[in-house]
C-alpha cells in the first residue's frame, strides 16, 4: 500500500504522485507501486528483502543519491501471527527509511506500531501539526523518537504483566503462568537486542550534520538519544526482574516437590513396618504366640507400637 503526504500551513494533503517535500508511506509494496516511484528513486531488491527479515541488523547505507536507515521497531503480537513468532506477547519488525534532502520514504511490511502511532497523530494534524514534510531531518528524527517511546510504553506494560504473573504464581504456581512469564522474558531479550542495535545507528546519525544542523534538531536528537538510553536501562532492569522471579519460583516448586517426596517416603517407611510384621507372621513356620488365643491382638499392638515409635522419631527430628 502506498500513501503520499504533503503538509501545508494548516492541513496535510495526499498528492497522487510523489514529488519534492513529500513523505511516502510504503507498506508491503506491489510492483505497480514500485514502478510509480521509479521517476523519484528505484528501490533495490535487497532493501525490500531487508524489511521482511525480522533478524535484519539495523544499519545505514547510501543508495543512488539517497540514504537508507534500517531500524527495529516494537509491536504487539496479534493472535493471528502469535504462532509464527518466537518472541512471546511482543515482537520486533524492521522499518526502513529512505531519504534525501527533498523526500522521505518509510518502508514497512505488514503491521507496524510506529507508523500506526504516527498516522493516528495525523488525524489531529490541525491541532498538533506533528510533522512537516518540508523539514526532512525533523520528520526522520520524530519517527525515531516515536520508536523509542513505543519501546518504553511496551516495557511498562511488560512490567505490569510481570507483576500480575508474580501475583498469580504466589497464589498458585500453574504451568500456564510460568509459560507466560517465559514469553515475557523472550520479549525482553528481543527488545534488548534490537534497542542496542538501534542505539548504534543513532550514534552514527549523530555524527551527520544533516540531523544536527539547527538547535532544534540537536535538542530533538538529544531527546531521542536519552529515550533510547532509558529504554536500554529499563529493559535490563526488567530482564533481571523476570529472571529473578523465574529462579525464585523454580526454587519454590523444587522445594515443594522435595517436601512432598519426603512426606511420601516417611509414610512409606511407617507403613512398611506393619507390613513386615504381617509378612513374618504369614510364614508357615513355628512363630511366637501362635498358640495364644490373643496372637492377632498381640501382633496388631506390636505393629502399631512400631509405627507410632517411628512417627515419634520423625516428629522429634522434624522430618514431618
Amino acid at each position: 500500500m502506498l500513501k503520499i503526504y504533503k503538509t501545508s500551513r494548516d492541513e496535510i494533503l495526499n498528492p497522487k504522485r510523489p514529488g519534492p517535500n513529500t513523505w511516502i508511506d510504503l507498506n508491503s509494496p506491489t510492483e505497480e507501486e514500485l514502478e510509480l516511484l521509479k521517476p523519484l528513486i528505484e528501490i533495490p531488491e535487497d532493501i525490500l528483502c531487508s524489511i521482511k527479515d525480522i533478524d535484519e541488523v539495523p544499519k545505514l547505507e547510501k543508495i543512488d543519491g539517497a540514504n537508507f536507515i534500517l531500524i527495529q521497531t516494537a509491536r504487539i503480537t496479534s493472535e493471528e501471527d502469535q504462532e509464527e513468532t518466537v518472541s512471546g506477547d511482543y515482537s520486533i519488525t524492521p522499518m526502513g527509511i529512505l531519504y534525501s534532502a527533498d523526500f522521505i520514504i518509510t518502508l514497512t511490511e505488514g503491521k507496524n506500531d510506529v507508523m500506526n502511532y504516527l498516522k493516528n497523530k495525523l488525524k489531529n494534524f490541525d491541532k498538533n501539526k506533528i510533522i512537516d514534510t518540508s523539514n526532512i531531518p525533523q520528520l526522520i528524527l520524530k519517527v525515531l523518537l516515536f520508536n523509542s517511546k513505543i519501546y518504553l510504553r511496551y516495557l511498562k506494560t511488560i512490567n505490569q504483566k510481570i507483576r500480575v504473573s508474580q501475583t498469580h504464581l504466589e497464589e498458585s504456581p500453574e504451568n500456564e503462568q510460568i509459560i507466560h512469564l517465559m514469553d515475557l522474558e523472550k520479549s525482553l531479550v528481543y527488545f534488548e537486542t534490537s534497542i542496542h542495535a538501534n542505539h548504534v545507528v543513532l550514534e552514527k546519525l549523530g555524527k551527520r550534520k544533516f540531523f544536527t544542523s539547527t538547535e532544534d534538531d540537536e535538542e530533538l536528537f538529544e531527546d531521542i538519544f536519552d529515550e533510547n538510553k532509558q529504554a536500554i536501562e529499563t529493559v535490563k532492569i526488567y530482564g533481571r526482574i523476570v529472571a529473578n522471579v523465574s529462579n525464585t519460583f523454580a526454587s519454590i516448586i523444587s522445594n515443594n516437590l522435595n517436601r512432598t517426596m519426603k512426606f511420601l517416603t516417611s509414610v512409606t517407611l511407617i507403613l512398611m513396618l506393619p507390613t513386615l510384621v504381617a509378612s513374618v507372621y504369614g510364614m508357615n513356620v513355628p512363630l511366637p504366640f501362635q498358640e495364644s488365643p490373643h496372637a492377632f491382638l498381640i501382633v496388631m499392638v506390636f505393629s502399631i507400637a512400631l509405627s507410632l515409635s517411628v512417627i515419634f522419631f520423625f516428629l522429634r527430628k522434624k522430618i514431618f
